[in-house]
């Protein structure tokens, strides 16, 4: 059953530290919020992102069913998800595959943590396109400079279903104080 809009919540954050982690860059503002996906399962990706040769992590991995997330990156910590983007952004990875595609839950409360995420950091409600100015953009947005990835998804039809999910969310509001480690 899909879920309507007043029953897509945050799900219950764990926290498990990645060691891929640095500080953001000097001078440079937290600006944007990139979606990502796994490519392969929550688990999976929880244990390449803590496994400190993979040069690799995350802010937050979603659970494919949406059941709950794990934040893997402190939110004032630079991770690494899409390079020279990594010290303006913070990451959140949808566990699965995108030649797959995602369940609506997981796109439904995929939303509702951009939508927090920008509220929590002040960030104007805008897909970025090419990681243009401050917003939310998916990984596929930033082309060779984010490391050329496709993910979560190139159809342009999708993404702007989940554009106008995040600002539904936004408008709905009633976000908790707190959801994750600053």
């Amino acid at each position: 059953m899909a879920a309507t809009a007043t029953s897509v919540v945050l799900p219950p954050l764990n926290w498990v530290e990645s060691p891929n982690a640095s500080a953001r860059k000097p001078g440079v503002a937290l600006d944007l919020i990139v979606v990502h996906d796994t490519e392969g399962g929550y688990q999976s990706a929880l244990s390449w992102f803590s496994n400190r040769h993979s040069q690799v992590s995350a802010h937050i991995v979603l659970k494919e069913d949406a059941s709950e997330a794990t934040q893997m990156v402190r939110y004032s910590k630079k991770a690494w998800h899409c390079a020279s983007f990594n010290s303006r952004s913070i990451g959140l990875e949808m566990a699965g595959f995108a030649k797959a595609g995602y369940g609506e839950q997981e796109w439904a409360v995929a939303a509702r943590i951009v939508a927090f995420l920008l509220q929590k950091h002040d960030l104007p409600i805008r897909w970025a396109h090419g990681g243009e100015g401050g917003g939310f953009c998916r990984h596929y947005d930033l082309g060779a400079a984010g490391g050329g990835h496709h993910d979560p998804t190139t159809d342009d039809h999708i993404w702007k279903h989940f554009v106008g999910r995040v600002e539904a969310e936004v408008e709905r509001g009633g976000f908790r104080p707190e959801w994750g480690r600053d």
